[in-house]
């Protein structure tokens, strides 16, 4: 009976603005942490599971950078509100200043990053990195309880 009255009175997450970038089920293999400080250590991402090596772009925008970061390749989506999706270990044969939609083919998916097949998707907004979880349609509403 407690479930059924929280189910009515707790709204569910919002619908995800994005599309899944990876195959498969939908699970997250690492979630965003944030860094103490600017060049502190965290993980400024999520780590999604993936089924096969296709990647697809999350939402759309223009490739604003693919190519290698010290020793992954990493392709980077400006949306049009300039926010920017990083994703690795991602190659792909879209040139910087191409458009991509939604859904959309993006590249191929690299393994090595997670131990099982994975991609790391990464947002950031002005300087600042936030989870994408909001994005994904993936956000677990806080639920406060009485003492």
């Amino acid at each position: 009976m407690l479930a059924l009255v929280l189910s009515s009175v707790i709204p569910p997450p919002p619908p995800a603005q994005w599309h899944w970038p990876t195959t498969g089920n939908h699970d997250v293999l690492r979630d965003f942490r944030a860094p103490l400080t600017p060049w502190g250590a965290g993980h400024r991402g999520l780590d999604l599971a993936a089924s096969s090596d296709a990647v697809f772009a999350p939402t759309s925008g223009t490739v604003s950078f693919s190519g290698w970061v010290v020793n992954r390749p990493v392709v980077t989506i400006t949306t049009d509100r300039g926010h920017r999706v990083s994703l690795e270990p991602v190659s792909t044969e879209r040139e910087p200043g191409e458009r991509v939609e939604a859904g959309e083919p993006l590249g191929l998916l690299h393994a090595g990053h997670c131990a099982s097949l994975c991609v790391h998707i990464g947002l950031r907004i002005g300087e600042h990195y936030r989870s994408p979880k909001r994005e994904l349609g993936i956000l677990e509403r806080a639920v406060l309880l009485p003492w």
